[in-house]
């Protein structure tokens, strides 16, 4: 199996490489945005570092272009947090995660036979919400736009936060760059209208 692993971080990138590097199962390569292409037709996984500038590009690209030989999506930041399985292919894990973690990542199969990989299910209003939040609108114009009151819209952010297992508003952004696959604004809570 191939790996692929695209981080502007050099200790990220060695580190990752080294530690995988030792599973003699995997071709690990580093990779930015001109190697997309994994050795033959083989399946693939790539790790991609969240906090690396051009990450969100690589990774629309990676699964517009790879989908259906793409194993698994890692993406790791800097936060705080359990890993999050966002879509059926991708998963966000924190950097503090043992490694041991890693590993049991790379047995696929295993994951999704389990229904460990199941995505966080968000009801319409809920989704309409992250959406619209993650592009700068106001509490009041989103409660308008769903058809929520205002109280309902500064609580569907907790249960987001929640449902999520983040503790923070950059990952749960993070997680709204993957999801929306659009460039996020950097969010202040007095934005009024969207940008």
């Amino acid at each position: 199996m191939d790996m692929r692993i695209f981080s502007k971080c050099n200790f990220t990138l060695v580190g990752l490489r080294e530690i995988f590097s030792r599973v003699s199962t995997l071709h690990v390569k580093s990779a930015n945005r001109f190697t997309l292409i994994p050795q033959g037709r083989k399946k693939c996984i790539f790790i991609i570092d969240g906090a690396s500038e051009g990450f969100e590009e690589y990774y629309a690209s990676i699964k517009c272009h790879f989908y259906d030989i793409v194993s698994v999506f890692i993406i790791i930041n800097n936060s705080n947090h359990e890993p999050v399985c966002i879509d059926e292919k991708t998963v966000l894990i924190p950097k503090s995660t043992p490694i041991s973690y890693f590993y049991n990542v790379l047995n696929v199969k295993e994951i999704h036979e389990s229904g460990a990989a199941q995505p966080v299910r968000l009801s319409k209003s809920e989704h309409a919400v992250f959406r619209y939040w993650s592009e700068g609108y106001s509490p009041d114009v989103i409660a308008e736009r769903v058809g929520i009151n205002k109280k309902s819209v500064l609580n569907s952010k907790a249960r987001l936060l929640n449902k999520y297992g983040v503790h923070d508003k950059n990952s749960l952004l993070l997680i709204a760059t993957i999801l929306f696959k659009r460039k996020i604004i950097k969010l202040s809570e007095s934005s009024e209208n969207a940008p």
